[in-house]
């Protein structure tokens, strides 16, 4: 596997706000997973209430709850 670093170029403001706020909202999807595994709950069940509650497709939502599952 190659691991590549690259700068992000934005042709408008716009389209940059865009992928911080998306950034912004997988990083609360991720620490609100991560407190409810500690709580206890099922992914599978997380998975769909995070769903509702951020607004993020399903891929996201299962990426922050591995990445969560990943701490504990």
């Amino acid at each position: 596997m190659i691991t590549l670093h690259c700068k992000l170029t934005f042709e408008n403001e716009r389209d940059k706000q865009k992928l911080i706020d998306l950034m912004r909202e997988f990083s609360s999807c991720y620490r609100y997973a991560y407190n409810r595994l500690i709580e206890g709950h099922k992914r599978k069940d997380l998975k769909k209430h995070l769903q509702k509650i951020f607004n993020l497709n399903s891929r996201y939502c299962d990426d922050a709850i591995f990445k969560a599952q990943s701490l504990i």
